[in-house]
């Protein structure tokens, strides 16, 4: 479920695009997005694979003995065995248990015999199997991972004919495509040494970077560029600069918790599936939570930003850079796990605003949740092991015209929050702002609430000097690096400081649940073998499927670290879903309700509403003039999310356990799929569905039930 901008149980994912004997593909479609969408393709998609599943529930069903009626039948790719037929993998239809994958159950459901998943309960800790006991010291450990890719194919400067993407098919690649193997070392270049992997095999093995629109292939950074000490000099060939996997894992008695962030537009739950049980033999974790920041100018890690234009025409995901990506992730976990030591902790939830972090809204309501909850592991000597924050804004300062590989301006942020930022001075040298001493450590950013659509558009970033930028530069990712930086250190330097938390106990909730794949391009999406993910619960077409829609399984979590309260959501959250916000509903958490960036003058009423006469003096929610607005009156009444959350200090995570694309509010879901409705609606195109919130909010208020006590 990706997104074009912004946009199951533990168990590893299938291998092939096509379709494997166990499982189907995810759904999503890349699309080019105007500018104020914000682009992104969709992630829609989840699936268990038949491997073991750490949550995964005993079915108590007698093994198969009757003799195959047809043990001469042989199925192609992407198709399974039912009883003597042969039928698409995504159809889970069934005539004996041996038909099933290990975690379904060959039974009736509304007069249709499938194989049909039923996730298991919650999962909470300290209490569960073995994670009994979580009293003790609080130890912590942290790492940083390098995960860009060791190598790619390029097209040529015919074959992007100007421009940075490609629109030509499988069959045009002479002339157009350096198919020359992943080191990009072709025959007639001097350092040729002979033929490597992917070399003159007619597949372009490119880097294709994800967001926006398909077909947006990586290239090298000239040469020129390569150790210069401009910001837009590169860290090598192959990036501008190193793509991370930040890594923090705490433990507290037998409870440990490890959490991950990837500098990527998203992660399927199947992969994270495969680095926990990658994990499972080499070290103890009882949940690993992995989240990608969602950015827009790294590698396609779903599958819908791969060559062709409009749409591609294979797959974008590249099996050495996810293989890279999944390996230097359970890594990170290990070296964290290694290094874990005694440490204290502090915390606070900052209003940061919107000034100077280039923060816009594409969408009505105009909300934006200015949360930024930040919390320091620390050890005895005051030393930083680790520093987390959560902030909502699209990783995508670069915009769609950037060729090369970055982490945007996450990379910056951590930066400057773990390496400082130096005084600045006035044109005579004075000093106008003093160094803010960098905190070292390892930091971990978490992508905030980014759907509905908060996304960095021109203007509005302003850099620790005061310069501002409007341009979708290098300097302008910087800046807003350095503005978000630049909050958190002065925080921590403040005079108040952080808040220290007294004797915090580590535990968590956790649960699977299934969503319906209700979005039509996700269906043709599982029906093209697309994405690599199983569906679950349904037999026949995912365009008329029985006995419901095909689902896949997905994951929330709730983090307790004494007040601290990190909750997770598997896709792009809309502010407003939990800050509220909405004409005559609640709001929590002090947001920044109305226009803030100079669209529209501040003339409207309390709520954000247009006045008639324009006599009013708030800012604006929603332009008077907005075609096909949303019907207020239908606004959910139900507490908005952060009112459920327990503790002083909520941490939101957003693009976290699984990518599911943008969770549009049910009310204002208005979409045929193949056609955007009028006004904005953008999001549902690359939403899963209408129930995606709705399914969400359902599971975490079944993970609050069962959260263990501080």
């Amino acid at each position: 479920m990706g997104c074009s901008d912004s946009g199951g149980s533990d168990e590893p994912m299938d291998t092939g695009v096509a379709g494997e004997d166990s499982s189907q593909a995810d759904t999503g479609a890349g699309s080019d997005v105007a500018e104020e969408d914000t682009g992104e393709g969709v992630d829609t998609s989840d699936s268990i694979d038949s491997a073991t599943v750490d949550t995964a529930v005993e079915q108590d069903v007698a093994p198969d003995v009757e003799e195959d009626p047809c043990p001469e039948l042989t199925c192609g790719d992407a198709q399974r065995r039912t009883g003597c037929r042969c039928v698409p993998t995504y159809d889970r239809s069934c005539t004996r248990q041996s038909e099933c994958r290990p975690e379904e159950t060959c039974q009736e459901v509304d007069g249709v015999q499938l194989c049909w998943y039923e996730p298991p309960p919650v999962k909470a800790c300290p209490g569960a199997e073995g994670c009994e006991a979580g009293a003790g010291e609080l130890l912590a450990g942290a790492s940083s991972r390098v995960i860009t890719p060791d190598g790619f194919e390029t097209a040529t400067a015919q074959g992007l004919g100007g421009g940075v993407t490609i629109d030509f098919g499988p069959q045009q690649l002479e002339g157009n495509w350096n198919d020359c193997g992943l080191d990009g070392v072709c025959p007639e270049d001097p350092e040729y040494t002979g033929a490597d992997e992917g070399e003159e095999d007619g597949i372009p093995q490119g880097m294709w970077i994800a967001g926006f629109s398909s077909g947006r292939p990586a290239q090298y950074c000239p040469e020129e560029l390569v150790g210069c000490p401009m910001l837009e000099c590169c860290v090598s060939r192959l990036a501008h600069d190193d793509l991370k996997a930040q890594v923090v894992v705490m433990r507290q008695g037998d409870v440990t918790v490890a959490m991950v962030t990837l500098d990527v537009i998203g992660i399927f739950r199947p992969d994270i599936v495969t680095i926990r049980e990658r994990l499972k033999e080499r070290v103890d974790v009882d949940l690993l939570l992995v989240a990608a920041l969602h950015s827009h100018e790294g590698p396609d890690t779903i599958g819908q930003w791969g060559p062709g234009s409009p749409a591609p025409f294979l797959t974008g995901r590249t099996p050495h850079f996810i293989e890279k990506m999944l390996s230097e992730t359970a890594a990170g976990v290990e070296e964290a796990i290694a290094n874990l030591e005694p440490v204290s902790v502090s915390a606070k939830v900052l209003d940061v605003g919107t000034e100077g972090l280039a923060i816009n809204d594409s969408r009505t309501p105009y909300i934006f949740d200015d949360n930024v909850p930040v919390v320091r592991l620390s050890r005895g000597d005051g030393s930083t092991v680790a520093t987390l924050l959560s902030f909502g804004n699209h990783a995508e300062v670069l915009w769609s015209g950037n060729p090369y590989l970055t982490a945007d301006y996450p990379g910056y942020a951590r930066h400057y929050i773990e390496e400082g930022l130096p005084e600045t001075e006035d044109v005579n040298t004075n000093e106008t702002k003093p160094a803010l001493e960098g905190l070292g450590g390892v930091t971990v950013l978490f992508a905030g609430a980014v759907g509905g659509l908060i996304y960095p558009g021109p203007g509005g970033a302003i850099d620790y000097a005061g310069n501002r930028y409007d341009e979708h530069a290098w300097a302008t990712a910087d800046a807003v690096g350095q503005a978000l930086a630049s909050h958190v250190l002065g925080a921590v330097h403040g005079d108040e400081g952080l808040d220290a938390i007294e004797s915090p106990t580590l535990r968590f909730s956790t649960r699977e649940y299934m969503v319906g794949v209700e979005n039509t391009i996700f269906q043709f999406a599982f029906l093209g073998g697309l994405f690599d993910r199983k569906v679950y619960n349904a037999v026949d077409s995912p365009l008329t499927p029985r006995p419901g829609l095909h689902s896949v399984i997905t994951e929330v979590a709730v983090v307790g670290l004494g007040p601290i309260t990190f909750f997770t959501a598997p896709g792009e959250m809309f502010p407003e879903a939990l800050v509220g916000g909405y004409p005559g509903r609640d709001r929590v958490q002090t947001p920044v309700v109305g226009d803030r960036t100079g669209r529209l003058p501040a003339t409207c009423d309390e709520d954000g509403l247009p006045v008639e006469d324009g006599s009013g003096s708030s800012p604006c929610i929603i332009r008077a003039d907005a075609e096909n607005p949303p019907d207020w009156s239908q606004a959910p009444e139900e507490p908005p999310g952060y009112a459920l959350v327990p503790g002083e200090y909520p941490f939101f995570m957003g693009l976290t356990m699984d990518f599911l694309g943008y969770m549009v509010p049910t009310f204002d879901f208005q979409t045929e799929y193949l056609n955007e409705a009028p006004g904005d609606h953008y999001e549902e195109t690359n939403s899963i569905g209408p129930e995606s919130l709705v399914n969400w909010r359902a599971s975490f208020e079944e993970c609050l039930e069962a959260f263990p006590p501080p």
